[in-house]
Parts: C-alpha cells; structure tokens; sequence
C-alpha cells in the first residue's frame, strides 16, 4: 500500500506527541545528525567556502568508488530562497575493463530540525538521467566527471502544507498554509537542509559485454545562514544570530542617522 504525504505526515505527527507519564512531560528528541557530512555556509572565509564536500563512497560488489563533490551554489543559503547545489561524480581506481553510466541521479532535499515534529520535512525532489536514446547514460571514470545542479525551490505549495501540518498538526481537519519569513524557521529550531541522494549507475564488463545496474546513496547536510536583519520603530537595523534551539542574540545594530 503506498501511503501520500499527508498519510506519511499524519504518521510522523503522531510518533512525535509529548507524553504525559507519572507527571512528567517527555519530548521526543529529533535524530542525531552528527555523522553527516556538514557543508558551512556560515563560514566567513571564502576560501574554505569554495571547498565543499567531497565522499568517497564504495560501489557494491565492484573494487571501484564514486567520487562525489558538493558544492554550495549559494554563499547565503536561506531555506525560504531558491537555491542551488552543484554536485561533481566521477569514479576511483576504475579498471580498464570496465565502463560506467549515470543511468539517473535521484535527490531528496528535507529540512533539519532540532524539533522532531518539524525534521525531515520534504522541500524538493529533483531526478536527472541522459536525454536521448543513444547513450546508456550519463559516462564517468577516473577522469571524466558529471557535473550537475540541483535547484531546489524555496517554498513551493507542498512544501508550505507540509510545514504547517508539521507545525500546527491536523485542527478540525483542515490546516491553513502561509509562506513564512526565514525567521520562522530558525524560531523552530530549522538549522540545515538534509540532501538524500540515490545515484543508479550502469557498469559495463568490457571482456564480457555484460551489464550491471547498481545504486550508490549520499548524504549531505547543507548548514542553513543564521543571520537574520531587521528593522525597528525608528528604521535602525539590527543583526540576529540564531541558535540551533531557537533562541536568539543581538550582534550588530546600525543606528539611523537623524537626517536621513
């Protein structure tokens, strides 16, 4: 049986209730994303910036590996923003009896929550596979890459109705959807962006003619800009930083001169 978003959110909303024992109140901790690879986009140095991510990941079965590079499209990367991220795949000691195809490039962007009730919440999908007939897919090797972008939109329809039954839950059955300022996300605790990647190749025995399909699965962390500026009553601007919980502090204010 293949459950839609709304059946797949009403079955994480009810996983993510408070529980009242022994009077006691418990929440239940968002997963522990630690061992993630983590993409800083609140670095103030360009250079480290510039580097992105690089894995290695392994390939089943073969004595291969998939390089893949990450690469922020976006120095400020705001959730409610479209954005983009560049991704680079090539392979790691291929041997010479053996050819390799990207037969498509699966990518899932959800949002990162310190609040279980908000992690994993789908923002975009995004496939990608060769255009034409003629090639088995899209070719790499230890020298040949495939570059690729992943747009992914800031706040589409979906992604709104399922932050706000996230957020609110379902209330006399129906919820109402609003795009959100970027504060409204830092306030619940949303840090980074989570990319899911499936990568299904094609791996061709040169001596046999044989073909073998196989998928390959990265995983990013994409951290999202925690400086947030606003105005006043008198049109000073003032600088917040964001905590992961939510909370903020004060860093900058610029003061409007009186003759402006």
């Amino acid at each position: 049986m293949k459950l839609n978003r709304k059946q797949i959110l009403a079955l994480l909303l009810s996983g993510s209730i408070t529980l009242f024992t022994s009077g006691c109140i418990e929440t239940e901790l968002a997963p522990d994303v630690s061992d993630f690879d983590l993409l800083e986009t609140n670095n103030e140095n360009s250079d480290e910036l510039s580097k992105g991510v690089t894995q290695i990941r392994p390939v089943q079965g073969e004595d291969f590996s998939l390089v893949i590079g990450y690469l922020s499209g976006d120095k400020v990367w705001k959730i409610n923003s479209n954005k983009k991220l560049y991704i680079e795949i090539k392979t790691k000691d291929l041997p010479d009896n053996k050819e390799v195809y990207i037969d498509n490039i699966h990518m899932d962007t959800s949002i990162v929550s310190t609040k279980a009730y908000l992690n994993g919440i789908l923002q975009d999908t995004m496939d990608d596979r060769i255009h034409n007939s003629i090639m088995l897919g899209f070719p790499i090797s230890n020298t040949n890459s495939y570059f690729g972008i992943n747009e992914i939109e800031g706040e589409n329809a979906e992604f709104l109705e399922g932050y706000s039954l996230g957020l609110y839950g379902y209330s006399s059955g129906s919820v109402s959807t609003r795009r959100r300022l970027e504060s409204d996300y830092l306030e619940k605790g949303v840090w980074a962006n989570k990319i899911d990647s499936v990568i299904d190749l094609i791996i061709v025995n040169k001596d046999t003619n044989e073909l073998r399909q196989v998928s390959v699965d990265s995983s990013l962390l994409v951290e999202v800009n925690d400086k947030i500026e606003f105005t006043d009553e008198n049109n000073n601007v003032i600088t917040y930083d964001y905590n992961k919980d939510g909370t903020r502090k004060e860093i900058k204010k610029l003061i409007k001169s009186k003759n402006q």
